[in-house]
């Protein structure tokens, strides 16, 4: 369930390759990070669209999925890979379709990466890692920030997370992991909407609404 929530973004680490000076805190990558992340944390919620791609480097195997998410604070619903996971803020809920079959647990929520929690996306950063901003680029005729985070716990699975935002919207475009075991998951973000009226219906699952469900109840 972890590799299903890098998406997403997923925007979210090892031994490090990095000179002495990547020691401290790139000021110019701070700089864009903040503003970014303010900029999103001011919406009261967040739809959007993604195409998930997983590298697996050792097999040479190479595969894509979609997917789509809705933010609310600390609550999302999101749908992929055949799965919907619901999480309320407390709760999580786990339902695979063509199974039937639904886990419920409760996440910590003070700790994890926005692997564990998508909505940590886009605040995440700030706790977990030293970042430096590579330089600019271009992706599909757009702008780009190229930034580096490196993970301050060298004992997280990730070597390296590599952002692209958006210089001209100040949006996250795409979030990648390069793992230690050999399989790198990237996440690209396309059709995001703001302020969209969500009920907070939509982020909690009812079993009894699913005649004949199965639940592992891991709480």
């Amino acid at each position: 369930m972890k590799r299903i929530f890098f998406f997403i973004i997923c925007l979210n680490l090892s031994q490090l390759l990095f000179s002495q000076t990547a020691n401290t805190q790139d000021p110019a990558a701070k700089v864009i990070l903040d503003r970014v992340s303010a900029k999103t944390l001011g919406y009261s919620t967040i739809l959007a669209d993604f195409e998930l791609v997983i590298d697996n480097r050792m097999e040479k195997l190479h595969s894509k999925s979609s997917g789509s998410i809705q933010i609310k604070g600390s609550k999302y619903y999101m749908e992929s890979m055949g799965s919907t996971v619901y999480f309320d803020g407390k709760t999580m809920w786990s339902y695979m379709n063509d199974i039937n079959e639904v886990t419920i647990s409760e996440p910590d929520k003070n700790q994890g990466d926005f692997v564990d929690n998508p909505a940590l996306i886009f605040t995440f950063y700030n706790r977990d890692f030293k970042y430096r901003l590579i330089g600019e680029g271009t992706v599909e005729n757009r702008t780009m920030y190229e930034i580096d985070l490196y993970p301050k716990d060298l004992d997280q699975p990730y070597s390296r997370f590599k952002l692209f935002v958006d210089k001209e919207k100040e949006e996250l475009y795409m979030a990648r992991a390069i793992s230690k075991d050999g399989i790198d998951y990237t996440i690209y973000i396309t059709n995001m909407h703001y302020n969209s009226t969500i009920p907070d219906s939509k982020f909690t699952f009812k079993p009894s609404d699913y005649p004949g469900i199965e639940i592992i109840d891991m709480r």
